[in-house]
């Protein structure tokens, strides 16, 4: 059970006290990444995959004269010169741990914030508001991204538009003409992610109404006449405070009778463009729709896919490669442009068609670390040339 907010604080401020001293360190350019506790301790520090992951990041900053440490909302007080923080010591002959310390402001902030709720949380607002008017600390990646504002952005550019699914927002009216267009819809929060909420509703067989299911649950179809009955009990399974997207259904291709889709993590390089860093494929379960490993999804390799789904033809193949490079290199500087915020790093989930197309299926700006060891280290490169990029912008 987490501790209470304030216990936090109290820490925090302990550890204000008997410092002493800022740390401040040699290096030419200091990072801050901005996180939120995740264990009912007084002060988490790092464990588990998360420390490592955590410990693979500072050591690939360190070879670049990088010094990184991680901090929470309630550690950095605009008031005072110094951060609460923590970062990992490396000790001579010994293993090395996370200590918790005072840090001198850092030159630049990355929001890795993983969950909209703590991210929406009144002193982390304010903090992240502070830090994007701050004249000497330059942050990215400030906030969540929502998937309304993503499409509205993408259709409205003639770079993106058509490799954009058909959305609106969800209501009977809307309802009502996508299903009348297209056999199968899918509907989703606009401020969930890894496939979290999501609905299919589809033609009932014969023509007969329509029906619909959750696409990660077991749970059978609910079958509807008439369009206004489906509507009506959508809502009831609906979160009454959110908002839905409805989406025109792809027709994904399969491997081995499953659905795919892929993974594309594209960011900012040590000359500040954007390039794409890896492609990881997520294959949904058997006779199921959802591709996130945590719904039952595998990952699989992408060459062997690419090779399969083409048939051998490398002409195929370079054609898709080629288009999966056009959109990480598009997508995220049409965002930026249309929300007028800094970014450094995304995911985009793609959708392979059975006809060829790609169609982007969502956007994030909060990707989680990939498993593919190639792709997080390449990340891990691109990103410390980034925070050398921005120290000298």
């Amino acid at each position: 059970m987490r501790k209470k907010p304030d216990e936090l604080f109290n820490y925090i401020r302990a550890i204000r006290r008997r410092s002493g001293k800022l740390i401040c360190p040699q290096e030419k350019v200091v990072v801050g990444v901005l996180t939120t506790p995740s264990k009912g301790m007084a002060y988490p520090l790092p464990s588990g995959k998360d420390s490592r992951l955590k410990q693979e990041m500072t050591r690939i900053a360190r070879t670049h004269g990088i010094f990184m440490f991680f901090f929470y909302a309630k550690g950095f007080d605009m008031n005072t010169d110094g951060v609460v923080g923590h970062c990992f010591v490396n000790k001579k002959g010994r293993t090395g741990t996370w200590t918790a310390a005072v840090f001198s402001r850092p030159h630049i902030v990355y929001n890795r914030i993983s969950y909209r709720k703590d991210e929406a949380q009144k002193e982390v607002q304010q903090l992240l508001v502070s830090l994007q008017k701050h004249p000497s600390i330059k942050l990215f990646n400030p906030r969540f991204l929502h998937k309304w504002e993503v499409h509205k952005s993408l259709v409205c550019n003639s770079r993106t538009r058509e490799m954009t699914p058909e959305s609106h927002l969800f209501n009977m009216n809307n309802l009502g003409l996508m299903l009348q267009i297209y056999p199968q819809l899918f509907i989703k929060p606009i401020d969930n992610s890894v496939g979290k909420g999501i609905i299919i509703v589809r033609r009932a067989p014969h023509e007969r109404g329509y029906e619909y299911k959750s696409a990660s649950s077991d749970r059978g179809w609910s079958r509807f006449r008439l369009a206004q009955n489906l509507y009506d009990s959508l809502k009831k399974d609906m979160s009454p405070n959110r908002q839905y997207l409805i989406q025109r259904g792809l027709q994904l291709a399969k491997i081995n009778g499953r659905r795919f889709d892929l993974r594309v993590q594209t960011q900012k390089n040590g000359q500040g463009e954007w390039v794409l860093t890896g492609v990881g494929v997520r294959v949904a379960a058997p006779n199921k729709y959802v591709t996130h490993v945590p719904n039952g999804g595998t990952r699989a390799n992408f060459d062997k896919v690419m090779m399969t789904v083409c048939h051998g033809s490398t002409r195929k193949i370079k054609n898709l490669k080629d288009q999966l490079i056009h959109i990480a290199e598009t997508v995220p500087n049409v965002l930026e442009k249309e929300l007028e915020m800094n970014l450094g790093i995304l995911s985009i989930d793609i959708g392979l068609e059975q006809n060829g197309a790609m169609q982007i299926i969502e956007v994030n700006s909060k990707p989680a670390s990939f498993d593919e060891g190639h792709i997080r280290r390449r990340h891990l490169e691109y990103l410390s040339q980034y925070f050398l990029y921005l120290s000298k912008s």
